[in-house]
């Protein structure tokens, strides 16, 4: 057994993540048997970055390291599409390195893959061109299912301070025109020490009859940067409080409480990539997104291999065995992506430690 620890307090199926993580795997069964029985499956999902330029420069974000100029070819990544459609990937999400509206044939990306039967999330600040508004929200409203816009507040002093420019007049236009879309739209605040009541409660009230939810997350520690925790524990509990008054507000729980219990890696194993890998502007596809250009986490590249040509490659084998020897605690992002994914693995990759599971 890995590092140790007492396996009780790790191997949980918890439930915290507001956007159902561990549930929504249960959905791809498929998926769960071929892995646990011959040991590898296809991807459910990824995350793709079009590009690692931002139009922002937010204090606090989780990619600073890796911010350039890179963007993916698009002929590249239009075969990469197919082939991974074939190789039966269902969702994409479009968001990681850099801010994905300003990828140069963004419409084109989300048209094509709206062809090609994709499920696809958006994660955006939403400060795409004044001049484009009309065909990107007609664009996106239409052929995205959700999208996510990272506001963190409505104040236009602190917003420029904390992010880098003003974007918020197009962000206000650009929600309130996708609420004629048949989107999902919410948005999403990271709560700093420099929050106050004030920027939370001012910020719910402005989107609540807009959005379909408003996601408060913790700011997490950036392992890159030795990052201490710090929790605002009077907005927290402030937005504990109207949680359970307003349906709109939406707690990341599963990060509140691993930062609450300083537990950020409460998982013995890191396998979520078998279901959700990412790839990056670069070409790579890779474990996750907080190491996308170290060789030791990169799968193979789409400029050089097929999906399939890369998924069953003996590099990738090399690089699961790599990322499971891992000290994750001095190595790894914090409350990752693939965080709630690998507690359930865990759970149900240890049956016998798991309790009395045939008693229900």
């Amino acid at each position: 057994m890995k590092n140790n620890i007492d396996i009780k307090n790790y191997i949980q199926f918890n439930g915290n993540n507001p956007f159902g993580s561990q549930a929504k795997l249960l959905f791809h069964i498929d998926r769960l048997h071929s892995y646990l029985f011959q040991r590898d499956c296809s991807p459910v999902s990824m995350e793709i970055s079009l590009t690692n330029r931002c139009n922002l420069n937010c204090s606090w974000c989780i990619n600073s390291n890796f911010r350039g100029k890179e963007a993916l070819n698009f002929k590249s990544l239009a075969k990469f599409l197919k082939e991974a459609k074939q190789f039966g990937l269902k969702g994409i999400t479009l968001s990681g390195g850099g801010e994905p509206t300003i990828y140069s044939q963004f419409l084109d990306t989300v048209q094509l893959a709206s062809y090609l039967g994709f499920d696809i999330g958006l994660m955006t600040n939403g400060g795409y061109s004044d001049n484009e508004q009309k065909r990107y929200n007609e664009t996106i409203g239409n052929h995205i299912k959700w999208a996510r816009f990272s506001v963190d507040t409505i104040d236009e002093t602190k917003y420029k301070r904390w992010k880098g420019a003003n974007l918020l007049s197009k962000v206000f236009n650009n929600v309130k025109e996708l609420k004629n879309y048949p989107i999902k739209v919410g948005i999403n605040c990271n709560i700093s020490e420099e929050h106050t009541i004030k920027d939370v409660r001012d910020l719910i009230n402005y989107f609540t009859d807009d959005v379909e939810y408003i996601q408060f997350r913790p700011i997490l520690p950036r392992y890159y940067k030795q990052e201490k925790v710090y929790l605002n524990e009077k907005v927290w509990n402030y937005l504990i409080e109207e949680a359970k008054k307003n349906s709109k507000i939406n707690l990341s729980n599963d990060k509140l409480n691993d930062v609450q219990n300083n537990n950020f890696f409460g998982f013995m194993v890191c396998d979520g990539h078998f279901f959700q890998p990412i790839l990056t502007a670069s070409g790579t596809m890779c474990t996750c997104m907080y190491h996308p250009d170290d060789d030791r986490f990169v799968l193979g590249n789409i400029y050089q291999n097929s999906f399939k040509e890369i998924w069953e490659s003996e590099k990738r084998k090399k690089v699961i065995n790599f990322v499971r020897t891992l000290d994750y605690k001095n190595q790894c992002q914090a409350c990752c992506k693939n965080t709630e994914i690998n507690k359930l693995l865990d759970y149900i990759n240890h049956p016998s430690q798991g309790g009395d599971i045939n008693h229900l």
